[in-house]
């Protein structure tokens, strides 16, 4: 089994999961948890590992460490769902170096596997945001801790962006301010098939609200994992560096 863990891109409501493209999908599990932040994740991985022997996990974790914050003053309604979230354990670390002080301690948890990292996604299609600057500094620090630990990282920003620039970028249309029109959007994209429907109609081209990812986002992650086959971390390497 190859344990994906992470937050609603991987679990793909609302939009599409990753995991349904991925050749030989049985041997992969979906533990995305929608609006699951860093400290959440690592916090479910370790009650994972507890019960389990799995030895492949992918990780793709970080977008509500940086889109909470920012949801809790874009409207009432926004801040009183982002309080239930962190409420029930999913805390959002506002910055970088918290962040990556936590993913250090996440990367040593899973010290002796194999382990796939995925970049954070684009948050919003205008790639030159604020939203998407901060995106920017915490990926590459993502990055940097990847290339410490040998970890393989699965660049889906980068890709994200290649595809923005080489099409016609739409109206930018971002994530309503009723997070019970995100509801709506799992309704119709994830348990009705409308993603494609829904993302030409906002002039979308690989979300189908400027986060959650429609078809084409999800087959574009799936293959960028295809091809980054195997971790390039050695397990007696990682641990070793992990107990310094």
């Amino acid at each position: 089994m190859i344990a994906c863990f992470g937050d609603s891109i991987t679990a793909g409501r609302p939009g599409v999961s990753y995991l349904r493209y991925l050749k030989g999908n049985k041997d992969y599990r979906n533990f995305g948890l929608g609006g699951d932040t860093l400290l959440g994740l690592s916090k479910r991985i370790g009650c994972f590992l507890m019960k389990s022997s799995c030895k492949e996990f992918i990780i793709e974790i970080g977008a509500n460490d940086i889109l909470l914050p920012f949801l809790s003053k874009y409207s009432k309604a926004w801040n009183k769902t982002v309080d239930r979230i962190i409420a029930r354990g999913s805390i959002p670390l506002s910055k970088v170096a918290d962040f990556i002080e936590e993913y250090e301690k996440l990367i040593c948890k899973l010290s002796d596997k194999q382990i796939k990292v995925i970049s954070i996604p684009c948050i919003g299609e205008n790639i030159e945001s604020d939203l998407n600057a901060k995106v920017n500094e915490y990926n590459e620090s993502i990055r940097n801790l990847c290339i410490k630990y040998g970890v393989a990282f699965v660049d889906f920003n980068k890709w994200q962006k290649e595809i923005i620039n080489n099409s016609n970028p739409g109206t930018g249309y971002f994530i309503s301010k009723d997070p019970f029109d995100v509801m709506i959007d799992s309704l119709t994209t994830t348990y009705l098939g409308f993603s494609s429907w829904i993302s030409k109609k906002r002039k979308l081209i690989l979300t189908v609200d400027g986060i959650h990812l429609n078809k084409n986002g999800a087959k574009g992650l799936a293959r960028l994992i295809e091809e980054n086959v195997k971790s390039k971390n050695n397990g007696s390497y990682l641990s070793a560096l992990c107990k310094r």
